[in-house]
């Protein structure tokens, strides 16, 4: 044998029995996060819940006892489909589960949740007549689990606000309890079907200067929050009943900036918030009517059966702390801002500097390319009534 390929082959052999002697054991999530299980480490008679950071790889030491517990069942492996809770123990590079022996690229998948729509047995106190209220929600023993309560503009097919909860991984707390003093009524099955999704051609507009403006802007549906609890890559349940008119440059822009920020916060500050996410006002795009040059005016975009697109995007974050700041982030979802005086957009004093864990990426927020974004403190955002509907939660045993 050459002497290279002897050493190699050395080489190879020693970094695999260093493996077998570590002793460590390894196994792979869902790419899909609504299928993780939570994971506990077993000290003793106690179990302590592990922070599995995002991530879709897991590795653990030989004699260590893991936990894994789904909210709905086990998928993965099959043969343990339909328990809700294993024990793994790790010994020589195999995870064991009681005499089993399992296979070295295990993968430990639980059934995604399914959240049901349902119209709620009395309007939300949020939620302004004569919209509609919605309960996304699941039966679970004798009671119910809910994940969101809906807004809904049934007359224009448009959602109006969306409530839901947003806590670090650690956290219990995963569903807003306002919502607990509201019960599912009838269901409202195959949603997908009865909430078309609405897409814009600009092509078809009446108005050939109208349908230009939007051609430019691209605008694209999407959910008016992106949480894989709800979608997976390839299914989408609920058909347009979350969509909302995208303008991309804030979307991929300053948006994702945001919400990237917020999710490294939640975690990092282990916070826990409830989140009234909404829409308000209609983009106006610029007009020259039969004139060009600098005569123009600002005409608001309707299309099929009066439909429109929101000018604001906006989150209201309450957060479950005592003596906390609760903030409203406003986002201006237009291609055309340049067309506006700021003061136009604007209707309140922007505060989203004293935000400490804004300050990595505010800096972009007057980038209108990127779309602008502004935070305001709830009560001056109630006074100046510019958001259509906007309205706080009642807490749960005030509801």
């Amino acid at each position: 044998m050459d002497f290279r390929k002897f050493q190699l082959t050395v080489v190879i052999y020693c970094c695999y029995a260093a493996v077998l002697v570590s002793g460590d054991c390894s196994f792979n999530f869902s790419v899909e996060e609504s299928m993780w299980p939570k994971l506990y480490k077993n000290i003793g008679s106690r179990k302590i819940l592990i922070n599995t950071e995002r991530r879709i790889n897991h590795q653990f030491p030989e004699n260590v006892v893991i936990t894994a517990q789904c909210e709905t069942s086990i998928l993965r492996p099959r043969f343990l489909d339909g328990k809700r809770s294993i024990d793994l123990n790790c010994t020589q590079n195999h995870f064991y589960v009681d005499d089993s022996k399992l296979i070295r690229d295990l993968r430990l998948w639980c059934h995604p949740k399914h959240w049901a729509l349902y119209e709620s047995s009395k309007p939300f106190d949020w939620c302004p007549t004569p919209m509609t209220s919605y309960l996304l929600a699941r039966p679970v023993d004798d009671a119910y689990e809910y994940y969101a309560g809906i807004c809904y503009n049934l007359k224009e097919q448009r959602i109006l606000k969306f409530y839901y909860a947003a806590s670090h991984q650690l956290s219990e707390y995963k569903y807003p309890t306002r919502l607990e003093n509201y019960l599912p009524s009838t269901e409202i099955e195959l949603a997908y079907r009865n909430f078309e999704s609405y897409r814009i051609d600009p092509n078809r507009l009446s108005n050939e200067q109208v349908g230009q403006r939007l051609e430019f802007a691209q605008y694209d549906n999407q959910a008016i929050i992106q949480d894989p609890n709800l979608f997976t890559n390839s299914y989408n349940p609920y058909g347009g009943l979350l969509e909302v008119h995208w303008w991309p440059g804030l979307r991929s822009g300053n948006w994702h900036r945001y919400e990237k920020a917020l999710k490294e916060h939640i975690e990092a500050d282990q916070e826990i918030y409830d989140i009234l996410a909404g829409v308000s006002g209609a983009v106006a795009v610029p007009f020259h009517g039969n004139g060009s040059g600098a005569n123009y005016f600002m005409a608001e975009v309707y299309y099929w059966h009066d439909r429109k697109i929101p000018l604001y995007i906006w989150h209201y974050l309450k957060s479950k702390r005592d003596n906390a700041n609760d903030v409203v982030v406003i986002a201006v979802n237009s291609a055309f801002s340049d067309f506006h005086g700021e003061k136009e957009l604007f209707f309140c004093t922007d505060i989203c500097y004293k935000i400490d864990w804004l300050k990595a990426v505010k800096s972009t927020f007057s980038y209108k390319t990127m779309g602008l974004i502004f935070c305001c403190d709830v009560k001056e955002v109630m006074q100046s009534k510019h958001l259509e509907g906007f309205s706080i939660p009642s807490e749960a045993a005030n509801a």
